[in-house]
């Protein structure tokens, strides 16, 4: 009979075509993955792949096999989410998959709410700007800045994220206040996101109002466009609700603002019912509130 965790290896291997990364999906060491895959070749009498430079190919037994391992999975998968549904305990680990923004800005802060109220609960934060696969249990909540579309997902908006320009009191003095930052900013350094169509909406609106501006820094992480902001780099972009709140750093008044971005919470819906998935969906309902409701502290 088949064993399911070498099919795993088969699956991740024909995903990903070479050993380290598919070590990687499955978080082991790569010489595992290959004496699995021996294994299972061994059982079944067959090549699985071919061994190329450019990585592992399937072969046509290979290729036979994985519809097979496929449905196995998927069902292998809706088992794990039915037995998690059924749990009526708020214990054990939920992972979120976050951006690096909301998960070390809008969500770590909050965690010790979270651990006091729920002792025996373990939180994983997985940051990163890949849309998991829910059905495959790569994440049990995703929060993502566009909504799922995914079938058999709960999606719920949580909160709207505004954004400004800010720049340190201390760079300001230095360089001078924009007399209109919301029709130019000649002369000051600025702080744009990457040229990458995830960041159009906000690249568009800040390169409408650059004029003569020097371009001192792009990156795709806000955490970094933040932290380089409050070291007085120059003149940023940010969420209000982050950096309202840092008295190091100074809203520049415009008369609009990028459209915001909403954060939506997924859940597949087989997961929904678990006790501790609901606690957790909960909880990111409390912090992640409407931004208009907060922003009091950052008024004009």
């Amino acid at each position: 009979m088949l064993d399911w965790d070498d099919l795993r290896y088969f699956l991740a291997l024909s995903r990903r075509g070479t050993l380290a990364r598919a070590s990687r999906e499955l978080r082991i060491n790569a010489t595992t993955v290959g004496r699995r895959l021996g294994s299972l070749e061994e059982r079944l009498g067959a090549r699985l792949f071919d061994r190329t430079p450019d990585g592992y190919l399937l072969t046509q037994a290979g290729r036979d096999l994985l519809p097979f391992a496929e449905r196995m999975e998927e069902e292998a998968f809706a088992l794990e989410r039915s037995v998690v549904g059924a749990d009526e305990r708020v214990a054990g680990s939920v992972v979120i998959s976050v951006t690096e923004m909301i998960g070390t800005r809008f969500i770590a802060p909050h965690l010790p709410r979270l651990a006091a109220r729920y002792p025996a609960l373990t939180l994983e934060l997985s940051c990163t700007p890949r849309i998991v696969n829910l059905a495959r249990r790569e994440a049990d909540i995703a929060l993502r800045l566009a909504r799922p579309r995914e079938p058999d997902l709960v999606v719920r908006q949580l909160s709207s994220v505004h954004l400004s320009l800010y720049a340190t009191e201390e760079y300001l003095q230095r360089r001078g206040v924009p007399p209109d930052p919301e029709t130019d900013l000649s002369g000051h350094d600025v702080l744009l996101f990457a040229s990458k169509p995830a960041f159009s909406i906000e690249n568009d609106w800040f390169e409408a109002r650059l004029g003569s501006a020097r371009v001192v820094l792009r990156s795709d992480s806000v955490s970094a466009i933040f932290s380089a902001a409050l070291g007085g780099l120059g003149v940023a972009l940010l969420p209000r609700s982050v950096a309202g709140p840092e008295p190091r750093l100074l809203r520049l008044e415009t008369r609009s603002e990028p459209e915001p971005r909403r954060i939506w919470q997924a859940v597949h819906r087989e997961l929904a019912r678990s006790v501790r998935i609901r606690a957790v969906l909960d909880f990111l309902g409390e912090i992640l509130i409407d931004e208009a409701a907060t922003l009091s502290s950052d008024a004009p």
